[in-house]
């Protein structure tokens, strides 16, 4: 853990290093960030294990990630580019979650980090309802989305005779691709924590749940990415257009979500995730002033640039944004 929040500090050093070096100005920045480790979402009747926070709830090592991403990215926004001043002023950051207990106790953790014993008010609507951040709210309709796919369609035949029998081994019915979903998230948790898995599943059926469990999920979201991803690039895009402007003291836009959002912001921007983001990933929007060349967006996913074909590689203007965005 010590040695991949080093190499990560390192690479945002390193490429807030290069953007001084070529005289551009950090003007506004969006984050988008997962929530951090978690219990699983389900229990397996097969292996009934008690977590003590609870299903789906945020760990002690899921409050240390983002308290130590807060801290890591205080050094940059504060110490490093003054984009942000030392203690929390309003006006000057929004923070938005989902209305889960993980993503808000993430929000929570992270902005200890960033501003240690200081308050920041944490907004947020009813999942349900949520369809900026919630890919799956009603309004994504991401159901109607699916059912148009063919591809969809076939992942579905394809491994609808495994059910049964992994039904049987875990004790838990399993009739659709959605919940085996669900039971791959719950076997990937529960084999990093040491908890018995079902001795009805082979290590053969253990890896195919896995793996195949994981391209279905980013399937899923990838597919959808129009439906269900569109609007928080929309809004991305609205921020960095006033921001350009200069003209308000907001400089920093805050999001906690959830792996769905990420894979399919990754989708809507054309550069489509090949692995499920681990926890506390963070995808980055930051606008810089260039000078004479005027205003740039460039991307970040985990700290490592972002390719959008729309913009002709790791940077985009302004216009070209909003056209990616459908503005």
């Amino acid at each position: 853990m010590r040695l991949s929040l080093w190499a990560l500090a390192l690479s945002s050093n390193l490429f807030f290093a290069a953007t001084a070096a070529a005289q551009d100005r950090l003007v506004f920045v969006v984050d988008v960030i997962r929530h951090g480790d978690r219990t699983p979402l389900i229990d397996l009747p097969a292996v009934h294990h008690v977590w003590p926070q609870g299903l789906g709830q945020l760990t002690p090592a899921g409050m240390r990630q983002e308290a130590e991403l807060g801290a890591r990215l205080r050094s940059v926004y504060v110490d490093q580019q003054g984009l942000l001043p030392p203690s929390y002023t309003p006006g000057t950051m929004s923070v938005r979650s989902t209305d889960m207990d993980r993503t808000l106790m993430s929000a929570e953790s992270f902005l200890m980090g960033l501003y240690p014993a200081q308050p920041v008010p944490i907004h947020t609507l009813p999942i349900s309802g949520d369809t900026l951040l919630n890919p799956e709210a009603a309004g994504n309709k991401l159901d109607e989305a699916l059912a148009r796919e063919q591809s969809w369609k076939d992942l579905s035949s394809r491994l609808q005779p495994r059910f049964a029998s992994w039904s049987r081994a875990t004790g838990m019915a399993i009739t659709t691709v959605d919940q085996l979903i669900f039971l791959r998230d719950t076997l990937m948790i529960d084999q990093r924590y040491h908890v018995p898995l079902p001795q009805a599943l082979s290590e053969e059926d253990i890896q195919m749940i896995l793996d195949e469990g994981s391209r279905i999920f980013l399937e899923k979201f990838s597919l959808t990415a129009p439906s269900t991803g569109r609007e928080l690039l929309q809004s991305i895009a609205k921020d960095m257009q006033q921001a350009s402007q200069e003209k308000s003291p907001l400089r920093y836009v805050l999001f906690f979500a959830h792996d769905t959002t990420l894979i399919s912001q990754m989708s809507v921007l054309q550069a489509p995730l090949s692995s499920t983001p681990p926890y506390a990933s963070r995808l980055n929007f930051a606008l810089l002033d260039t000078g004479r060349k005027g205003f740039a967006i460039k991307v970040f996913y985990n700290d490592q640039p972002v390719k959008i074909p729309a913009c002709g590689g790791t940077s985009c203007s302004l216009a070209q944004f909003a056209a990616l965005a459908g503005q």
